[in-house]
């Protein structure tokens, strides 16, 4: 080939390099490349977050939706430390900044105050009571308005072994039927049966109503039969597998599950403990988190959506009870505060050392993977917080992770478009890929226990997001180990009170002293601790 031909090849290749690249520049469809599929989007949008369990999850959704709807969305993992800070350096001085975010709700009025978090444009309709209950609406409300988008939450539960309560159950039962069965006239009444089942053994306190399974007929004079006589014409191997035991089981277990601090301690007095189990009732008394419950009632924070600094009602009667109750328990369950910790009562929990624990939406997960691995080898069950008392109701606390619009994005309603999209309409797979609850309401997360912890998100109160008491939950950590640890629970108080009211109004507060009369009874130590001396 001489040296004209050789020109001529080159500029041909040359050209056709060029032709390629303005096509490539001005095409904005996706492009097969081998089995890869790479996209030249439209619009690109830019979403920051910090937890790396999100980062799969995020992908798939941002994929999913580019296919829909041509809109890039970019992810970018960033640190969480000084992460509005960071944000709004960006966005104000270098535009590298994000149109959206993943933040707490705790920081939203910070954020809205600082431009970063503008009102949202909810064009799809999704910040309704049809998708998200009021605790995740209050969460994301900052004076008004909406500021976010709900997308996870976190909260606490009881937790407890199930496996452990259903053997008292089956005792009771066996022992029952047992006895209708030697006695077979002792069906013929409620009452009769409910004297004769005294007779088999002392039960736990609360058990006996339900158990008994009576049903008060139209005019409540009369009970219907407590054992049917088919029942007792069976074995008990036929028995054991029979419905009627099944049912009576159940009813059992659910009943000995408590109500109230009150029920636990009844618990922890008649309860004959496996030799394995060392504690009845333990938590992480460090974190502010698993015990907020027990002030959660009587302490009020910004109101119903966190954000009002005329609200803040913390030293009050109900309040010191609560927390003289809280104090109490170190006495009956002696719990290390400086050594324990979430991690290690949950690793308690799953070698069934403990009965019943405070526990957050992470556990299921948790659970789930420790029994397909053999390292959890009971059965478990949730409930809600119970209550202190019959008197004093116990409130857990929540913080509802949500996307927040970039008050500086020029793009907000793109962003807005895809904020909306994936905390309403793409939520059912987000626990099983993140270990993160939707916020969304009526979710499939595949496991029935979401009922209840759905159940105890929407009774709780968001944390606030009061900027001038941003120290609140630190200070009131502080107060709760202070109290846990022996300080006076009035005094306590009554200066932190005084102390957040000066950070809210810029003057000095004297909270009236409250007098409370001396309660009647106290909570000892009966033998069952955390698992020292358990004899």
């Amino acid at each position: 080939m001489n040296l004209r031909m050789r020109l001529a090849v080159v500029l041909l290749i040359v050209c056709a390099l060029a032709l390629e690249i303005y096509v490539g520049a001005v095409d904005t469809e996706v492009r097969e490349r081998g089995d890869d599929t790479e996209y030249i989007a439209k619009d690109t949008i830019t979403l920051w977050y910090t937890d790396g369990a999100l980062t799969d999850y995020l992908s798939s959704v941002a994929l999913t939706y580019y296919e829909n709807t041509d809109v890039h969305v970019e992810l970018e993992l960033v640190s969480g430390l000084e992460y509005l800070e960071t944000i709004n350096q960006n966005s104000v001085h270098n535009h590298q900044y994000p149109d959206m975010f993943i933040i707490g709700n705790d920081s939203l009025g910070k954020a809205y105050l600082s431009g970063l978090a503008s009102e949202v444009k909810d064009a799809e309709g999704v910040l309704t009571d049809d998708y998200f209950c009021s605790t995740a609406l209050n969460a994301v409300t900052y004076d008004g308005r909406y500021v976010a988008y709900p997308m996870y939450y976190e909260t606490s539960y009881l937790l407890y072994n199930r496996t452990y309560l259903e053997q008292i159950a089956q005792a009771q039962v066996l022992a029952e039927w047992a006895y209708a069965k030697e006695n077979p006239q002792g069906t013929d009444s409620a009452d009769d049966t409910a004297d004769n089942a005294d007779n088999t053994g002392d039960t736990l306190d609360g058990t006996d109503e339900t158990a008994n399974n009576t049903e008060d007929t139209a005019d409540g004079a009369e009970k219907a039969p407590v054992w049917d006589e088919s029942v007792l014409l069976l074995s008990e191997e036929e028995f054991l597998a029979s419905p009627e035991y099944e049912q009576r089981l159940s009813d059992y277990v659910e009943a000995l599950v408590p109500d109230s601090i009150e029920d636990i301690l009844n618990f922890a007095d008649e309860y004959d403990a496996p030799e394995n189990v060392e504690s009845i009732f333990k938590w992480d008394v460090s974190d502010i988190f698993y015990n907020y419950f027990f002030a959660g009632d009587s302490i009020q924070i910004g109101g119903a959506a966190g954000d009002d600094p005329d609200v803040i009602e913390i030293y009050n009667e109900n309040t010191i009870r609560c927390l003289n109750i809280y104090q109490d328990l170190n006495q009956f369950f002696s719990i290390e505060a400086d050594t324990t910790t979430y991690a290690s009562v949950m690793q308690e929990f799953m070698d069934g050392k403990i009965i019943f624990t405070i526990a957050t939406t992470d556990a299921v997960e948790m659970l789930v993977e420790a029994g397909a691995e053999g390292r959890f080898i009971y059965d478990y069950g949730v409930d809600l917080i119970p209550d202190l008392s019959d008197e004093l109701a116990a409130k857990e606390v929540s913080v509802t992770s949500c996307v927040a619009i970039n008050g500086y994005s020029d793009k907000k309603a793109e962003a807005n478009a895809f904020a909306s999209y994936i905390c309403a309409g793409y939520a059912d797979s987000m626990y099983a890929r993140t270990g993160k609850a939707a916020a969304r309401r009526e979710v499939q997360h595949g496991n029935p226990v979401f009922y209840t912890i759905e159940q105890a998100y929407e009774l709780s109160v968001p944390m606030p997001k009061v900027v001038e008491s941003s120290n609140f939950w630190v200070e009131l950590e502080m107060c709760f180990t202070n109290i846990w640890l022996g300080d006076d629970a009035n005094f306590t108080l009554k200066k932190l009170s005084e102390q957040i009211k000066k950070q809210i109004t810029g003057e000095d507060v004297v909270e009236t002293y409250i007098e409370i009369a001396e309660e009647e009874e106290t909570y000892t130590d009966e033998g069952m601790d955390s698992g020292e001396d358990g004899e």
